[in-house]
């Protein structure tokens, strides 16, 4: 059985840097993901000779300190700017992806390892994978969506207070389908960067041309649905879904202009009610915590998930693990 000071649940932003600031100040710990790569919704995907961010597509900055660690990013040539005059959209070189691979560099991970419950040894936690991997620490991070992590801690050994429970049911997301078409060859209507978010058929709410904004050597399209649009349409069959998007787009992308296409669905797109501090803990007796790009920051203007919400909502909650493992380590 591994032993960390914390273990971290989920390989998003919040996550990753959450481990990264607790690991530069000595601490142990291990992030955990269900998936095959870090990233959560900063998600690229590879097809044939090509890639296509198909979940977050840029980042803006609001803060100075993100933009101390921005300009670091881009110092490194990993982040460039895309497009926009006020608050600039931030592109990920070779995919968005790529970023949080970048960040995750010498973090301890241990992937395809689905979280299934939290269950109590002496003063430590023990989390269980699906897969049989038992992970023991003093403290514990949840950043899934909030829904998902609602419910793994219904399912452990964790004191959950009436007041935290209440505020993870009250944050609730909506879904997104995103479709990506390979084409065969050009398309016309978008900007010279190759996004588009306006002027767009009712159901629609951004396309993509991920060969312009420099991440495929194929023309490859990301088109994302509106909420609406996603919530009516989400359980239907993927090619119901296409001809229901590309009867919107015909104009602009004709079917016999696609060589293949994929779908994307994500069940937790976009919070639709946040939480206004950036990181819970599920009890004042427990060193178990919530954080997210949901969860954010009082003074935040935004008002909505983003990235940077996730970033520091990571970065507080790992000062608050901080504190909470120094004065275990006093006492």
């Amino acid at each position: 059985m591994k032993e960390v000071d914390v273990a971290i649940v989920g390989g998003g932003m919040t996550g990753i840097l959450a481990a990264r600031k607790l690991m530069n100040t000595g601490f142990k710990v291990l992030v955990l993901d269900k998936s095959k790569s870090v990233g959560g919704r900063l998600a690229t995907r590879r097809i044939n000779d090509g890639r296509a961010d198909h979940g977050a597509q840029f980042f803006t900055v609001r803060t100075d300190s993100f933009q101390q660690m921005v300009d670091e990013w881009e110092e490194n040539r990993w982040v460039s700017r895309w497009f926009g005059e006020k608050h600039p959209r931030y592109k990920a070189a070779n995919g968005m992806n790529q970023l949080v691979k970048n960040l995750a560099n010498e973090i301890p991970l241990q992937l395809v390892s689905k979280v299934e419950r939290i269950e109590r040894n002496e003063e430590k936690y023990v989390a269980f994978s699906e897969g049989g991997e038992q992970v023991k620490a003093s403290a514990i991070l949840f950043t899934p969506p909030a829904p998902q992590t609602l419910e793994l801690l219904e399912n452990s050994e964790v004191l959950l207070s009436e007041e935290a429970a209440k505020a993870l049911k009250e944050i609730t997301f909506d879904p997104a389908l995103v479709c990506l078409l390979t084409m065969k060859g050009e398309t016309a209507g978008l900007s010279l960067e190759g996004h588009k978010d306006s002027d767009l058929p009712d159901g629609i709410e951004r396309i993509v041309d991920n060969q312009i904004k420099g991440i495929s050597d194929e023309k490859i399209i990301s088109i994302y649905a509106t909420a609406a649009f996603s919530k009516v349409y989400y359980n239907q069959e993927d090619e119901s879904i296409l001809d229901q998007m590309l009867a919107k787009l015909g104009h602009f992308l004709p079917r016999e202009a696609i060589s293949s296409w994929q779908l994307k669905r994500w069940r937790y797109a976009q919070a639709n009610h946040v939480h206004h501090h950036p990181f819970l803990q599920v009890s004042i007796k427990e060193p178990v915590y919530v954080a997210g790009d949901a969860f954010l920051h009082e003074e935040d203007q935004a008002g909505k998930t983003r990235i940077e919400s996730a970033v520091i909502s990571g970065l507080s909650a790992a000062e608050e693990l901080q504190r909470f493992l120094n004065e275990r380590a006093s006492t």
